[in-house]
């Protein structure tokens, strides 16, 4: 177990955002977080990794754990003067004094080259397609040598050919043993990749809390195909590897 969550609400000011019963993230796993903006996936995500502590209920995560984030890769601001490398390197960087990347290179340079992205190393960072910066970003992340690695939209804008390839990239390294926590709208990225979802569903009322379902990434597409986005309260619980 990396982290698990029991009885948790998250929010901010004391103001409840999300509540969730029980979620687990193990070794090996991907754990999908799906559902409409402002439903609170960015704040149940803080919380499980340790970023915000839960206004109730308990949050467990394994002791010293490395946990890795790739940003949504529109949020990088595309007019910075930076090449590919410069990219990778800032997950490193960020947490090193005044910027420093010392021996911390050679990690980012091989993570690069096992993506295939070395070569673009000193190109400029804007000039890359959208399948070669989310790449990039990702080896950035994976040089830090995460075990648990959080992935923000990550095919956001993605070509079809991109998004085939990323989406093959991060199903290797979930086999390989990598957990993920992986933050999308993309119904189909869920079912390639995700070995669980966390499926947000507004509060009726408002002021309060969205809740967490827990469900299986195919029943997820069979809920959405048929329009059935909401179980009653009568409904069978949802079978779920989490």
């Amino acid at each position: 177990m990396l982290v698990e969550a029991h009885q948790a609400v998250f929010g901010y000011g004391g103001q409840r955002v999300v509540r969730v019963e029980r979620l687990v993230v193990r070794g090996g796993e991907c754990v999908g977080i799906f559902g409409p903006n402002g439903s609170g996936k960015t704040t149940l995500v803080r919380g499980l990794i340790g970023l915000l502590p839960p206004l109730s209920g308990e949050v467990r995560r394994q002791g010293s754990i490395r946990i890795g984030y790739v940003p949504q890769r529109r949020s990088l601001e595309q007019h910075w003067p930076m090449t590919a490398l410069d990219a990778a390197s800032l997950a490193i960087s960020a947490g090193n004094w005044f910027g420093r990347l010392g021996q911390a290179r050679g990690h980012v340079l091989k993570s690069m080259q096992q993506l295939g992205v070395l070569p673009l190393k000193d190109k400029r960072f804007a000039s890359l397609s959208g399948g070669q910066q989310q790449r990039v970003i990702l080896a950035g992340a994976l040089a830090t040598d995460p075990q648990l690695l959080v992935l923000d939209e990550p095919t956001d804008g993605l070509d079809l050919h991109s998004r085939r390839e990323f989406l093959e990239l991060v199903r290797s390294r979930v086999q390989s043993g990598l957990s993920l926590i992986y933050i999308t709208h993309e119904v189909d990225d869920l079912v390639q990749v995700a070995t669980a979802v966390a499926w947000l569903h507004p509060g009726e009322e408002y002021g309060e809390p969205s809740r967490v379902e827990l469900l299986l990434p195919t029943e997820l597409a069979d809920r959405l195909s048929t329009g059935s986005a909401t179980r009653g309260a009568d409904a069978p619980p949802v079978r779920t590897t989490v």
